[in-house]
Formats: C-alpha cells, sequence, structure tokens
C-alpha cells in the first residue's frame, strides 16, 4: 500500500493549505477511499459535492499527473484487502432493493455494523490504539470527553476505566461544570475526545484548550482530517456509516472497549488488586439486583 499511504498522508499534511473546495475533495477521498477505486472521477465529484475540475486541481496539488494513476494506487489497495472485504465494498454498492423492507434495512444494518467493526480492528488501527494506550499508561490524568451522540463512548470508558485506576475524568459539564472539570490539565496529561461530523463545540473547544495546555491528544473520530484530530497524537479514525438516517456510533464505543481491555492486559496484579477492590465497595453499596435462585415445581 505504499503509494496509497503516500497519497493519503499528502493530503493530511497538507489539508489546511488546500482551498475549501479543494479540502471538501480531500476530505470525502480520506473518509471514503473505496469511492475513488469504484467510481469515476465525476462520480466521485459528485458524491464529494465539487465540481470535476476540484479533483484534478487537488491531484495536481498532491503531485498526481492523471486520474488513472491516483486510481490505481486505490485500487491497488483494495487488492491489497481481505477479498472478503473487497467483496463487501462492492457489494454494499451495487445491492438491488429488497420488497421486504424492513428485512432488507435490518440486513443492511448488521452488514453495515459488521464492515465498520472490520474496518476498526485491521492491522493499522490495532497498531493505533496500542500507541494510544502507551500515551494513556504514562499519563498523570486522563481527561475524557464526548458530547451528544458520542457520550456513550466517552462514559463506557470512563466508568471501565475508573475500576482500576483513580485518575481518570469524565468532562461531561454535569451542574454546568464543564470548564472547571478541565482545570489543571497540562502536559503530563492526556484527553480522549470522541466525536464525529457535526461535531459538538464544547468537544472541539475542550480539545483546543488541551492544546493550548500542551496537552496530548487522543482523537477517536470520523476523519483524520477532523477538527478534534488536529495535532492529534494518536487518532483512532472509525466508520460511522449506516443506513440509517443518523450515524453509528458502535465503532466509537468498540474503540473505547478494546482500550480498557489493552490497559487492564497490560496492568498486572497491580490492576487485578484495584478491580477487586472495586467490586468489593460496589458489594458493600447493594449496587447490583441479584435474581432469586429458580425454585424446583414440586409437581415437575
Amino acid at each position: 500500500m505504499g503509494v496509497y499511504t503516500d497519497l493519503r498522508e499528502k493530503l493530511i499534511s497538507d489539508y489546511a493549505t488546500l482551498s475549501p473546495q479543494m479540502q471538501k475533495a480531500a476530505r470525502h477521498i480520506l473518509d471514503h477511499p473505496n469511492d475513488v477505486a469504484l467510481r469515476s472521477m465525476r462520480a466521485l465529484a459528485r458524491a464529494a459535492n465539487v465540481p470535476p475540475s476540484t479533483v484534478t486541481r487537488l491531484m495536481a496539488a498532491i503531485g498526481v499527473d492523471t486520474w488513472q494513476q491516483f486510481r490505481d494506487s486505490y485500487q491497488n489497495r483494495l487488492l491489497d484487502l481481505p477479498a472478503s472485504y473487497a467483496h463487501r465494498a462492492r457489494a454494499l454498492q451495487n445491492s438491488d432493493a429488497d420488497i421486504h423492507r424492513d428485512a432488507h434495512l435490518l440486513q443492511s444494518i448488521a452488514q453495515a455494523e459488521i464492515a465498520n467493526i472490520g474496518q476498526v480492528f485491521a492491522p493499522e488501527m490495532c497498531e493505533r490504539m496500542k500507541d494510544a494506550c502507551e500515551h494513556i499508561a504514562r499519563a498523570r490524568q486522563v481527561f475524557v470527553v464526548g458530547r451528544g451522540a458520542a457520550y456513550p463512548a466517552a462514559y463506557q470508558f470512563a466508568y471501565a476505566y475508573r475500576l482500576f485506576n483513580e485518575n481518570g475524568v469524565l468532562v461531561d459539564g454535569h451542574a454546568g461544570a464543564f470548564g472547571d472539570q478541565l482545570r489543571g490539565i497540562g502536559p503530563r496529561d492526556v484527553l480522549i475526545a470522541v466525536g464525529a461530523r457535526p461535531y459538538i463545540r464544547d468537544t472541539v473547544r475542550a480539545v483546543a484548550f488541551a492544546r493550548k495546555q500542551h496537552c496530548p491528544v487522543i482523537a477517536v473520530c470520523d476523519s483524520d482530517v477532523a477538527p478534534i484530530a488536529v495535532d492529534a497524537v494518536a487518532k483512532l479514525v472509525v466508520s460511522d456509516s449506516s443506513p440509517s438516517f443518523f450515524q453509528s456510533f458502535t465503532t466509537s464505543v468498540s474503540v473505547m472497549q478494546a482500550l480498557v481491555a489493552l490497559l487492564v492486559a497490560r496492568g498486572g496484579q497491580k490492576v487485578l488488586q484495584r478491580i477487586a477492590v472495586a467490586e468489593e465497595q460496589l458489594a458493600a453499596f447493594d449496587t447490583y439486583h441479584e435474581e432469586a435462585a429458580p425454585t424446583r415445581n414440586s409437581r415437575s
């Protein structure tokens, strides 16, 4: 994937210097690389909502001479992927409408979620997640922010992380304390930010504030050029595509669960002891409802 990787990195590094129209095209290409491999240039331009001339100018800006040269690099990327993934990419684009609407929709949702999860655990993303864990493990405090539909993923991590570490801070703005919860954030900490387009202002502002305080940011988001991913030390880019009217956050939750699992696996005996203490505390507060043991009917 050498040529494809070089082009992708070039799009990311030059993104801030591109015109607004070329940024739209670049973002679509970064977020939907299969479109380059499987569509014509005009079809790609329509999907990105830009004129074909914008795609031509973008290619020239990153040093690509022809559309065929550009497309070949993305088609080679598809060939390098597992056959089942390439097949799914084509099948999703060419699927015919099913007369059984509800069954077809549910099947489409399942296929989309499975494909999204598959991308999360691809080799490159696994390396990124392991790198993110290194930053988390070294941090003095671990701040987590995710607003709106991204909140469940942020809460999932914060709750599970607090079972074995006491340095986690969920930035949820409870009682209007959003800014207060970021007080003291600095270079020795890390901020995990979760979000997807349209981005919640509070999340973007939290990331901007963390950057000003020289705090490393781990971005769990839908694009390498998302506003919360700029200058992030780790970019955990997930797909939120869904046949539904609303984007999916299943992959964001999966990433957060994976980070927790990696941290526990690396934590040794100390982590096991902390989890045991947490369980004792939950038991002391009678946190969970216990179902009565089933009784055997004397006539059975």
